[in-house]
C-alpha cells in the first residue's frame, strides 16, 4: 500500500510541476500576499512581529486552499479516478498518495516564499529558524490530511469550488492558532513553550486516524 501511495504521489507531483498552472498560481498568491502586507505595514513598527506571524499563517492556509481546489479534479474530469478505484490497490493508498503530493506542493512553495517573508520582515533579528520550520512542516501535514479528506467529501459536487473552502477552512482554524502561537514563541515570547508544536502534532495524528478510517468509504461513494 505504501508503495502504491508513493507512486501516486510522485505521478501527481510531476504532472503538476509540468503543467505549472496550480503550482505557479499558489506561489504567486503566497508571494504577493507577503509583499502587499509588508508594504501596508511599512510605516508601523509596533505591530511588525505579530503581524508578520499572523500574515504568514493566513497566507499559507489560503494558498493551500487554492491548491486543494484542484485535488482529485483532473482525475475526476478525465475518468482516472474510476480507473484508480478499479485498480487492485487499497483505496486508502489513493488518499495517502494525494495527501503526500499536497504536502510536497506546500513544502516546495514555502521553500521559495518563506525566505522572502523572512527577508522582508526581519532584516536584523528574527524568530528561531528551527521552531518555524518544524511548525510549518507539522502544519503542512495537517493541511494535506484535512484538505485531501475534504476534497474527497466534495468530489463530484456541482458547487465543489464553493463547498471545499466551506468544509476545509473551519477545520484548519486549529492549524492557524497553533502555527501563530508557535511563531510567537519562536520570537522568545512566553506563549506555552513547545506546547503549540505538540498541539499541531496531535492534530495531525487525530486527522490521520480519521482520514485513514474513512477514506475507503469516501472514495468508494
Amino acid at each position: 500500500m505504501i508503495g502504491a501511495a508513493l507512486t501516486i504521489a510522485r505521478v501527481k507531483f510531476v504532472l503538476e510541476i509540468r503543467r505549472r498552472e496550480v503550482i505557479f498560481a499558489m506561489l504567486l498568491f503566497l508571494a504577493a500576499t507577503i509583499v502587499i502586507v509588508r508594504v501596508a505595514l511599512s510605516g508601523d513598527t509596533g505591530a511588525g512581529t505579530r503581524a508578520a506571524a499572523g500574515m504568514l499563517w493566513a497566507a499559507v492556509v489560503f494558498t493551500a486552499v487554492l491548491g486543494l481546489l484542484r485535488t482529485f479534479a483532473a482525475e475526476h474530469e478525465g475518468g482516472v479516478i474510476d480507473a484508480l478505484l478499479l485498480a487492485p490497490i487499497d483505496r486508502a493508498s489513493i488518499w495517502l498518495g494525494t495527501a503526500l503530493a499536497q504536502f510536497g506542493f506546500l513544502t516546495a512553495i514555502e521553500l521559495v516564499a518563506v525566505p522572502v517573508w523572512w527577508a522582508l520582515f526581519f532584516q536584523g533579528g528574527g524568530p528561531s529558524v528551527g521552531t518555524v520550520v518544524v511548525a510549518l512542516l507539522l502544519a503542512n501535514v495537517g493541511i494535506a490530511l484535512v484538505g485531501t479528506l475534504s476534497a474527497a467529501l466534495a468530489l463530484g459536487a456541482r458547487t465543489r469550488d464553493v463547498l471545499l473552502p466551506v468544509l476545509v477552512l473551519p477545520l484548519l482554524l486549529p492549524v492557524v492558532l497553533g502555527g501563530v502561537t508557535a511563531t510567537y514563541g519562536a520570537f522568545g515570547e512566553e506563549v506555552g513553550g513547545l506546547r503549540p508544536l505538540g498541539f499541531l502534532a496531535l492534530y495531525d495524528l487525530v486527522f490521520l486516524a480519521l482520514a485513514w478510517g474513512t477514506s475507503e468509504h469516501l472514495l468508494g461513494d
